[in-house]
């Protein structure tokens, strides 16, 4: 029967609406419309309802007050008594309903619309209906808010949603307006207490619609939107959060999203200040929210305005040391990487070094069991975990503390380094096997990434003396640390090596020495517990890097911009003559110059050959080396053999050396050989040799052949250490390694 007779019906009222002023014929009509959307929502006849619902809302003219009329006013009437009576018919007309509740508003406030209502009718007329519109705009479009507690659940959403989008369109008026947006945080208090699962779906609007309004050009309205959020936050802490919920994050998400992308100054500070003021009167209540919290002061630590870094820095200083209990296990991590972007920051060198020492202090909590699952055991050897829950918090701590080191702020990168090898000293006793090598590979060894980069375009220049010493520090602390716990680690001694001999082979010095320095070091120290396949290891390692740095550019005698020196065999074997490459082309054998003993130890520039080599029956040619005797024919007094005056390693260092000072004479012409060779006059010859060595600086050959030679030195200098100290701990084969490394050696000295 509605089917048939409902849209004659709606046609008449329509009809009759439009006629005239008839008044109890529109009184007859409100009371038809509102049956007839009862009706229809009872009977689930959703299309005819939504007609009656529209049609009212057009007879209402809020659209266009100057045609507005006394049944206008009745129509606007019947429509806000349905918003208290028949709340759960209206549905998806909400938005219509809302709209005009705004305009209502919008007309009754606003002198100039006011005055244009009903106009060209009497005075009388006008000021009743302005009258009336006036008392609707009072109590009967605020229950329209109060009532949306009765709403269902589905129905409460679709209010919200409506809501926001009339509150955004008001947003983009001009001049914007704030009402809706007024009645959100109003109706949000009013609902507080729906279930947590209803809540979650309000928010999910509401929360992209705050983030929009505190987001909008004008700053005034931004600030109104987030002062709104505030409120809403403060009012949502007051209720305990049950566990696992985690609602309270999601309420100051859009805090999060504002702070990082809002460009204005006031209203990052403005943010800073609500979260400051929520932490100060609601601290006790926050559970998950101290993400969002930790999240935005995170945001704040990169802020380019001092004052909110210091602000931000302060309050998780203070929440560190007054409130650490309230800083739950799923919270932690966000606390450390709030305090690794603090120490990062570049407006203050005294807030880096603070955040250090708090991050110090996070880790002293975390070790004593404050946060759940953190608490160090000791290691059991039988298990073998892949994942360990206390490894989760460690390692961002540890690495964070590992990219520090290489900040630009001397004292920042000194800070971190003292505070992660501390860490490690400290702790590393209860670390698995699996996590120390995490912690090498993915927390110690990227420290060396730009000594092992060296050369290259980088930010940090490697020239500067104090980022030199803490590289040198940082390598010590590195090899001590093996040494320590070399027990648990000493599986990683090849990586280990490999970094120090990969920073060995390279053109850089600065680098060779660092990296070279720092494998003595480690030998020095720890050598004495090295089992047999470690020193198989080493051994190996430093040969290999002895073969990849010979200067055999030195093979090629094109390859210098003056006169070469041929050397060959008969200079490494018993003749010792010298050739000379003379200006025309022609060879000419040059007596080798006699060694006294005043003379060697007189003249440091004293030209001394490869004599010392023949007494070890060590031969070398530029082809290769043989006739290296039998490790078993010497092995009957090895002391005595290898340890008479001086170690092979330090006379072979020598005959390096001053063959070093021979290239400087010889690389020259037959006239200036033959000066430098005189044994008259040695005050000259400094001369000749700094007249030399900037010349074959300018060559980049000669600059790649001396530094492979001086990376001979050092690398023989390390053979050295350990033919010294461990000589009587090493097998067969070890020392047959060690006298492979000074055949190398010996056939450098022929290159030379």
């Amino acid at each position: 029967m509605v089917e048939a007779v409902g849209w004659p019906l709606l046609v008449t009222f329509s009809v009759t609406m439009e006629e005239g002023e008839n008044k109890p014929r529109v009184v007859l009509c409100m009371e038809g419309f509102k049956a007839g959307i009862h009706i229809t929502h009872v009977l689930g006849m959703d299309t005819m309802r939504y007609a009656f619902l529209t049609s009212l809302v057009r007879f209402t003219f809020l659209h266009a007050p100057k045609e507005m009329r006394g049944k206008n006013v009745e129509a606007l009437r019947t429509l806000l008594a349905l918003c208290a009576s028949e709340t759960d018919s209206l549905q998806d007309t909400w938005n219509a309903v809302l709209e005009c509740v705004s305009r209502l508003e919008y007309i009754t406030s606003t002198h100039a619309i006011a005055v244009t209502v009903m106009l060209g009718s009497n005075q009388i007329s006008r000021d009743a209906v302005l009258q009336s519109l006036r008392e609707l705009a009072g109590k009967p479009a605020e229950q329209v808010f109060v009532n949306s507690v009765k709403l269902p659940s589905d129905s409460v959403v679709e209010f919200f949603n409506a809501l926001c989008g009339v509150s955004a369109e008001e947003l983009r008026q001009t001049p914007a307006r704030v009402f809706s947006l007024q009645k959100l945080v109003e109706i949000s208090y009013y609902n507080m207490a729906r279930i947590r699962m209803v809540w979650a779906r309000i928010w999910s609007v509401l929360a992209n619609h705050f983030i929009s309004a505190g987001s909008h050009h004008d700053e005034k309205i931004a600030m109104y939107a987030i002062d709104s959020l505030r409120q809403l936050g403060m009012k949502y802490l007051e209720r305990a959060e049950l566990a696992n919920f985690t609602f309270q994050n999601d309420i100051l998400k859009p805090f999060v999203v504002l702070m990082r992308n809002s460009r204005s100054q006031s209203i990052r500070r403005l943010i800073v200040d609500c979260i400051v003021q929520m932490i100060k009167s609601k601290v006790g209540n926050i559970k998950s929210g101290w993400r969002s919290v930790f999240m935005i002061f995170t945001a704040a630590a990169d802020d380019e305005m001092e004052s909110i870094v210091e602000s931000a820095f302060e309050n998780v200083e203070q929440v560190i040391l007054e409130h650490f209990d309230q800083v739950v296990g799923d919270c932690f991590m966000d606390c450390v990487n709030c305090l690794i972007r603090f120490a990062n920051n570049k407006t203050s060198h005294r807030i880096s070094l603070k955040a250090i020492a708090l991050l110090r202090i996070c880790e002293d909590r975390l070790a004593e069991g404050l946060i759940p699952g953190g608490a160090l055991k000791p290691i059991d050897i039988s298990v073998d975990a892949n994942f360990d829950v206390t490894e989760h918090y460690w390692f961002p701590m540890l690495a964070g503390l590992s990219d520090l080191t290489s900040d630009l702020r001397p004292e920042v990168r000194s800070c971190a380094l003292e505070v992660l090898f501390d860490l490690l000293n400290e702790r590393g006793s209860k670390f698995s096997s699996s996590f120390w090598e995490s912690i090498f590979h993915r927390v110690l060894f990227p420290i060396f990434d730009h000594v092992r980069h060296a050369g290259k375009e980088s930010l940090i220049s490697f020239d500067d003396e104090l980022f030199r010493e803490t590289s040198i520090h940082s390598l010590q602390l590195l090899c001590n640390l093996f040494n320590t716990f070399y027990k648990e680690v000493c599986f990683m001694l090849p990586p280990l090596l490999g970094l120090l001999l990969d920073c060995a082979k390279k053109t850089d010095q600065a680098v060779v020495s660092i990296s070279l320095g720092a494998l003595v070091h480690l030998i020095e120290v720890g050598g004495h517990q090295f089992s047999e396949s470690d020193w198989d290891t080493l051994l190996k390692s430093i040969r290999d890097a002895s073969y990849t740095t010979q200067p055999l550019e030195l093979l090629n005698a094109l390859g210098f911009e003056g006169s070469m020196v041929l050397v060959t065999d008969s200079v490494v074997g018993t003749d010792n003559h010298q050739i000379d490459a003379s200006d025309n082309g022609h060879v000419s054998p040059l007596p080798s110059p006699s060694i006294s003993a005043h003379g060697t130890r007189g003249n440091p520039n004293a030209m001394v050959l490869l004599d010392h080599n023949q007494e070890f029956g060590l031969q070398s040619n530029l082809e290769g080396s043989e006739g290296l005797p039998s490790p078993s024919g010497r092995a009957q007094k090895p002391a005595e053999g290898l340890q008479r005056n001086q170690t092979i390693g330090q006379k072979i260092m020598g005959n390096m050396m001053d063959n070093l000072f021979l290239r400087s004479f010889t690389s020259k012409s037959k006239a200036r050989v033959s000066d430098a060779s005189a044994p008259s006059s040695p005050i000259k010859i400094p001369d000749v040799v700094e007249s030399d060595a900037k010349e074959e600086l300018e060559s980049p050959l000669m600059a790649t052949v001396r530094g492979k030679c001086i990376t001979q030195l050092l690398l023989l200098g390390a053979i050295d250490s350990i033919q010294k100290k461990y000589w009587s701990k090493l097998k067969a084969s070890q020392k047959i390694a060690i006298m492979d490394v000074f055949i190398v050696h010996v056939r450098v000295c022929g290159y030379i």
